[in-house]
């Protein structure tokens, strides 16, 4: 039957750089700039979804492992290792020594099927994107496919994975996780941006 569909920008306040130079090793870090949220009810089946993110990073040595990724949550939850969706994430990378060297990272995403209660197994989205990384100032590595595998392209909202229910609002995030913190001084996100498609 045939409806009229929509392409926007999720709503979010992304007018300024966020730095964040404080990380608990091992742990997944939220480094978006804003709250890139999305409003319960608005994603059918067959709505795709967009992400993209940009700054740069500034390490002293090559020690530090680094993981990016594009994840949702739902709204008033912490970013999450086990409860949010990881929509894409890069493998494990050692920091390059650098100083304000850029990053960008790109997802799109097509959700399958959507909640239809809390927990239930019903939220589903496929998606890839790609990561490039920085090799210098001027040059990136890449670009290489994110996620690193095939199974992973494809995320099931389940009773711990509350970040795909969506019956509640969302919130779609970039985070980080710095394995070893040894001379990672910080990370500058410059924009994150969510884009929903009908």
């Amino acid at each position: 039957m045939p409806s009229t569909l929509w392409s926007a920008p999720t709503p979010q306040p992304n007018s300024v750089s966020v730095t964040t130079s404080s990380f608990t090793t091992a742990a997944l870090t939220d480094i978006s700039p804003a709250v890139c949220g999305i409003m319960a009810g608005i994603i059918n089946a067959g709505t795709r979804i967009r992400l993209h993110a940009s700054g740069n990073y500034t390490a002293t040595t090559t020690a530090s492992a680094l993981t990016w990724g594009f994840y949702l949550t739902q709204e008033g939850s912490a970013i999450s290792a086990t409860a949010s969706a990881a929509l894409a994430a890069t493998a494990s990378t050692l920091a390059v020594v650098a100083t304000a060297w850029p990053f960008i990272l790109d997802y799109s995403g097509l959700f399958n099927a959507v909640a239809v209660s809390q927990n239930a197994t019903t939220g589903k989205i496929t998606g890839q994107g790609y990561s490039l990384l920085p090799a210098s100032l001027t040059t990136f590595t890449g670009p290489v496919p994110m996620p690193q595998t095939a199974a992973a392209r494809t995320v099931t909202q389940t009773a711990t994975i509350t970040g795909l229910n969506t019956m509640m609002n969302l919130v779609a995030m970039l985070g980080i996780t710095v394995a070893t913190n040894t001379g990672f001084s910080n990370v500058v996100v410059d924009e994150l941006t969510c884009e929903l498609l009908g």
